[in-house]
């Protein structure tokens, strides 16, 4: 028998995207409080572009986990409407 592995970046529940997006939503805070030093210092300066880099990174595989979510979600409602 063969065990189906579930990959949750290809094939992400609800679940699954409440709890990447809220741990991106955290993430993305406490790296901009980390930068700006509780919003004392500007956001943009240029000893902080490993951070930016990782705010990016984390925005595009979040927004691809929500691209792959409606990806699924409408190829499973034209396959159940066949």
């Amino acid at each position: 028998m063969e065990t189906i592995k579930r990959n949750f970046i290809k094939n992400p529940s609800k679940k699954d995207l409440i709890l990447f997006t809220s741990l991106w939503l955290l993430g993305i805070i406490l790296l901009t409080l980390s930068t700006t030093d509780l919003f004392t210092e500007s956001f943009f300066q240029k000893k902080h572009v490993i951070i930016y880099f990782l705010m990016i990174g984390s925005t595009v595989t979040t927004g691809k986990l929500y691209f792959n979510y409606w990806k699924n979600k409408n190829l499973n409602s034209h396959s159940n409407a066949e």
